[in-house]
């Protein structure tokens, strides 16, 4: 795949290494930084714009980053993580915001990538953190949400997945360890018993993932299309209800 412009997402470290490694694979010319927002942050605000110069300092001179664009959507962060919340946990037993807001953080992207062509998407996502579970990273749901942007015509670019933390400090500098230097989030941690285990049924995640997060991706990617071509602004709590009740 050689293009001459991504879309990078920014937070933290991770997406920095993510955004270096994707222009050495791949030898965009054009990163487009967004950092996109859920209204659960804490911290530093100004955080992912010094992550953006980071990475203007990580890639050669000749790759141009652009200046960031902040991205957020409140009524559909809403309509997929808080409003369906108990019905989710009724049926399939997973109870966790994170699952479907990371799936919202890429769709943010969605309408960007496709005014400038199509473009892909870069995120650092990871199968594991070194073998640490993080119930909102994991091989099947980084596989269904590039399933859900293929569905949207983008590609999701997950250099990352297979890499250990030493692999990515030496993309970002051993100066930067993964989860500083970027905001938190209220809900951090919320899937973790006692004993910071992550303990979930794994056919009930399996099954959230096929009908929910999968059918929800591709619902919100036909509400976006339809605003495109010229449609009214879109009822998201509708849109998520709709793929419930079917």
């Amino acid at each position: 795949m050689e293009r001459s412009i991504a879309i990078a997402e920014i937070a933290g470290r991770d997406s920095v290494a993510a955004a270096v490694a994707a222009v050495r694979e791949h030898g965009f010319e054009t990163v487009l930084p967004t950092i996109g927002y859920t209204g659960t942050e804490v911290g530093d605000k100004e955080a992912p714009y010094r992550a953006v110069e980071r990475l203007r300092s990580a890639l050669p001179p000749h790759v141009r980053v652009l200046d960031p664009v902040p991205l957020a959507d409140p009524a559909l962060w809403s309509a997929m993580n808080a409003l369906p919340m108990a019905e989710v946990l009724a049926r399939y037993g997973v109870c966790s915001p994170c699952l479907a807001c990371h799936l919202y953080l890429h769709l943010l992207r969605v309408p960007l990538a496709w005014s400038h062509g199509n473009a892909p998407v870069i995120s650092g996502e990871r199968d594991t953190h070194d073998g640490r579970i993080k119930l909102s990273q994991t091989a099947a749901s980084i596989d269904a949400a590039t399933r859900v942007l293929s569905y949207a015509g983008v590609p999701l670019l997950s250099p990352l997945r297979s890499m250990s933390g030493e692999q990515i400090e030496a993309l970002t500098g051993t100066d930067w360890r993964q989860g500083e230097r970027q905001m938190g989030c209220q809900l951090s941690g919320n899937y973790l018993r006692l004993d910071g285990s992550v303990s979930y049924d794994e056919a009930g995640y399996a099954r959230y993932l096929a009908e929910f997060f999968e059918p929800v991706g591709r619902a919100v990617v036909d509400a976006f299309r339809a605003e495109r071509e010229g449609g009214e602004a879109s009822d998201f709590a509708a849109v998520v209800r709709t793929v419930l009740e079917r």
